[in-house]
């Protein structure tokens, strides 16, 4: 069980670094990525930065595991500390998002 939370903790991380951009210590929590406020998780920065990116992130990787799929943090991040993109992370998060209606 701890084991399922702990990959599930870390496939949240993954999309929510998506969502919020390059994280740096000390900045103030404003999204840099998820800027366009038509996609939920935009609507979700502008709401509350990457703290409410955060909470949406979760809660899509939820959905998207509970309907078979399987996403990581290191899919679409080659720098966790940074959440520097990989080329793939756009198209990865197109999935995630088809994912929510499966």
């Amino acid at each position: 069980m701890i084991r399922s939370a702990a990959k599930l903790a870390a496939a949240a991380l993954f999309f929510i670094s998506i969502a919020i951009g390059t994280a740096r210590a000390g900045d103030d929590g404003k999204c840099t990525i998820a800027t366009k406020p038509d996609t939920d998780i935009g609507k979700s920065c502008a709401k509350g930065g990457r703290a409410e990116a955060k909470k949406e992130m979760k809660e899509m990787v939820k959905v998207a595991k509970n309907n078979g799929q399987k996403f990581t943090c290191d899919g679409c991040h080659k720098d966790l500390d940074t959440y520097a993109l990989t080329k793939n992370a756009p198209e990865d998060f197109k999935k995630l998002e088809v994912a929510q209606n499966k």
